[in-house]
């Protein structure tokens, strides 16, 4: 296997993560100023999305440590 291919794949997840969590970081820090939770589902879903994000690259990162281990 390629160590080089395989850190550069790494490198590439880790800032796709770090932006994702960046931006979630942003989205959860929104001040909403008491708004009932009804009223706030668009920012609820861009929350939601996002943690989906995360998770998604973490997936990946594991994979991909899983099968360089092999």
């Amino acid at each position: 296997m390629n160590k080089e291919t395989v850190k550069a794949v790494s490198r590439k997840i880790l800032q796709t993560m770090k932006a994702d969590e960046d931006l979630l970081k942003m989205l959860l820090a929104t001040d909403t100023n008491g708004v009932p939770e009804k009223q706030i589902d668009g920012l609820i879903i861009k929350i939601e999305q996002q943690l989906g994000r995360v998770m998604v690259n973490q997936n990946k990162l594991m994979l991909l440590q899983d099968i360089t281990n092999q």
